[in-house]
């Protein structure tokens, strides 16, 4: 069995949503003056590498706390999208030829190759989105989640249509993958435990891509 981390560090000068607080690390307790470490850590809900649950978007929808914990686990397939240039956009005909794929699967994982501008200016920029038209065709599908190696999946500073399409059908999104491309080509299990929040919207995750 290997274990991938699909997982970015969360660090005060990680790249943050634009108009988001980034996150604050304060040392609560240190081992020179309490005899041991604790961190007291302040940080929206939508940090990192995290999961938007239904609740992000609707009153009414599921939480990281009510949602059931399986649904944070299952059959994953990335499928790779590297070979689109900037401002490209994912469109239903390229998702076809991988129906199959997709309808045996619990989480699909688009892969852009955006994660290496990760601490660049341009990791907020023209990376590549789905349109609504996708979006749709993903959220007929009976998926766990989508996950993505870009920030939104939704162009930044545009209207949320797509988190709104997934979302309404109860498909978790998640956001600010890493080293997803190890994971191209092979059979793994996917993994995004969020903390048990209660009435969360998201919540950073750590996750990870198992092959058996």
């Amino acid at each position: 069995m290997k274990v991938y981390d699909l997982t970015h560090i969360i660090e005060e000068s990680m790249p943050v949503y634009p108009g988001t607080d980034s996150p604050r690390l304060f040392p609560a307790c240190t081992i020179e003056k309490d005899g041991f470490k604790e961190t007291l850590i302040t940080m929206v809900t939508h940090t990192g590498t995290h999961i938007d649950c239904p609740k992000h978007l609707f009153q009414s929808g599921e939480s990281t706390d009510n949602k059931d914990i399986s649904s944070f686990f299952g059959k994953g397939c990335v499928l790779d999208f590297s070979f689109l240039k900037e401002e490209a956009v994912i469109t239903k005909k390229l998702l076809l030829d991988a129906e199959n794929t997709i309808n045996t699967s619990d989480f699909i994982i688009l892969h852009t190759g955006w994660a290496r501008f990760w601490n660049f200016p341009k990791y907020f920029g023209n990376f590549p989105v789905l349109d609504n038209q996708a979006a749709q065709y993903l959220s007929q599908f009976n998926l766990k989640g989508i996950g993505l190696d870009t920030i939104s999946l939704d162009p930044v500073n545009h209207e949320l249509t797509n988190h709104k399409i997934v979302l309404s059908k109860n498909i978790c999104i998640i956001e600010n993958l890493n080293n997803t491309d190890k994971l191209i080509g092979k059979e793994f299990l996917f993994t995004c435990l969020p903390l048990k929040i209660r009435n969360g919207d998201g919540s950073p995750v750590r996750a990870a891509g198992i092959v058996l």
